[in-house]
């Protein structure tokens, strides 16, 4: 129990650190696209790569994709019931901005030290489903909502990978 606090506490100690770095000034505005590309490019990858070299790679985890895209699902149905009553573009609204996880820059770094590369593997399969509908599936179907229109599968499709087809919310 001990160990786990102890990482737990560093982690936090990390945030704190870079928070209070911050704000006396260490930080210049323009460190922020040096730090997030270095971490985007090269930390979380290297990470990745890691831990799937350890594993081998069973077909029950791919079940993992699949409960990435229910679990987004399930977010994008909570926001329009949530807004049951109100306009389409509050409906649209909430639908696009309760949907997703963010995966990557977070919540890895603690899945690596308490679960080990079973756990990055898991993560990053949950994060693969995430993304199908992060990268232009909840707009597709918020945007359809938004505009009060019915649609099917290949219009959902048209939407999501033409972004000539894509109408402001």
């Amino acid at each position: 129990m001990g160990v786990v606090l102890t990482k737990a506490a560093s982690f936090i100690l990390i945030i704190v650190l870079g928070y209070i770095l911050k704000r006396i000034g260490f930080f210049k505005p323009d460190d922020f696209q040096l730090v997030s590309r270095m971490v985007l490019n090269i930390t979380l990858p290297c990470a990745v790569i890691t831990n799937f070299e350890k594993l081998s790679l069973e077909t029950s985890l791919l079940m993992l994709v699949a409960i990435g895209v229910f679990c987004n699902l399930v977010m994008i149905a909570t926001g329009y019931i949530v807004s049951w009553r109100r306009t389409h573009t509050e409906k649209a609204f909430n639908m696009i901005n309760y949907s997703g996880y963010n995966i990557g820059c977070f919540t890895l770094p603690y899945v690596q030290n308490f679960l080990g590369p079973v756990g990055v593997v898991a993560t990053c399969l949950f994060d693969a489903g995430n993304s199908v509908l992060c990268t232009g599936g909840t707009y597709s179907i918020a945007s359809a909502v938004a505009n009060d229109e019915r649609t099917n599968a290949a219009s959902y499709l048209k939407k999501c990978f033409h972004p000539s087809r894509w109408i402001p919310i």
